[in-house]
């Protein structure tokens, strides 16, 4: 990307005006800089600021609060210089074909699941609504996954002399060999590892978060940077993919999430009501959208409508 590419795509996170794909490449973009750069402590405590405020504008959510405005701009400056410096010395440097890197985007489109055969033959199961970025090759060294949103199921192939590191926000996930699910929804305030087989470790930014083994789950809140871990019994965080969607002691906005990904609907008036209630509900894969609606209507009471695509709550 070519460094007025990148003011111009700045500019408009700045303007609150970046489209999810837009906000997914300026993640990207990110993510990628401390593996490529030193950077000043100074700097790195910008950049982690930033990065919260890019996991914060969704394009579902009312623009950037004029109070951060300045502060935003100081930083996205300090950013631009560095990606341009980063960016300019590849330029300059004029690599071989060779030597360049390809990526893919992969997604799986709202409505249905997708499954993906990587590069070394891992096998990545992505949710409705999902994406990831990949090399096309991956390098002599290590196999690196960006999930750039939604959830996924990864079952990597063993390979003791290249790292599998999974990219998620602010948090990596690390394995040689082992099956896991990663739960990265814009909308949710927290990111999500579980271990079905093996064991893998994860850590963000600035610490390790630890050692996972199976039936483990790492919860880390995108804005505290604050993690926890449990053991969860059975399996129902893993029952998106076959067929039962199974949610346990979850929020409504996080039935939301689900419904919306797979039923390729959206919510008005979400969360306006019943705000700290909590559900635990098991809606069968063959259920219609109606009959998913009038489910929800019996548990709280709620009058859910259809409309189009939209579905009206009162």
């Amino acid at each position: 990307m070519k460094e007025k590419e990148l003011k111009k795509l700045l500019d408009k996170f700045n303007a609150g005006k970046c489209t999810e794909e837009e906000l997914a490449l300026l993640q990207t973009l990110m993510d990628q800089l401390p593996r490529q750069e030193e950077i000043p402590p100074v700097v790195s405590g910008l950049k982690q600021s930033l990065w919260q405020q890019i996991e914060n504008q969704t394009i579902n959510q009312p623009p950037v609060r004029k109070l951060y405005t300045n502060w935003i701009k100081v930083a996205a400056v300090i950013l631009i210089a560095l990606f341009a410096g980063i960016f300019g010395a590849r330029l300059w440097t004029a690599p071989k074909a060779a030597d360049q890197i390809a990526y893919q985007v992969i997604t799986a489109p709202k409505g249905q699941m997708k499954q993906v055969l990587l590069p070394d033959s891992s096998l990545v199961q992505l949710n409705a609504g999902s994406s990831i970025r990949c090399q096309v090759k991956f390098s002599e060294t290590k196999r690196e996954v960006t999930l750039l949103s939604g959830e996924a199921f990864f079952d990597v192939k063993h390979d003791a002399t290249k790292p599998f590191l999974v990219h998620t926000g602010g948090v990596t996930t690390q394995v040689l060999g082992t099956s896991f699910n990663i739960k990265f929804y814009k909308e949710l305030p927290t990111i999500q590892v579980f271990v079905s087989s093996g064991k893998v470790e994860v850590h963000d930014q600035k610490h390790t978060l630890g050692m996972y083994t199976p039936q483990q789950q790492l919860t880390y809140n995108k804005q505290t940077q604050n993690f926890s871990k449990e053991t969860i019994t059975g399996d129902h965080l893993l029952s998106w993919m076959h067929d039962d969607l199974i949610l346990d002691n979850v929020e409504f906005k996080e039935v939301a999430v689900y419904l919306q990904n797979r039923y390729n609907v959206s919510f008005n008036n979400v969360g306006k009501k019943r705000k700290q209630q909590h559900y635990s509900v098991r809606f069968s894969n063959k259920l219609s959208i109606n009959q998913v609606l009038d489910i929800l209507q019996l548990i709280d009471g709620r009058k859910y409508r259809l409309n189009g695509d939209t579905v009206n709550i009162k």
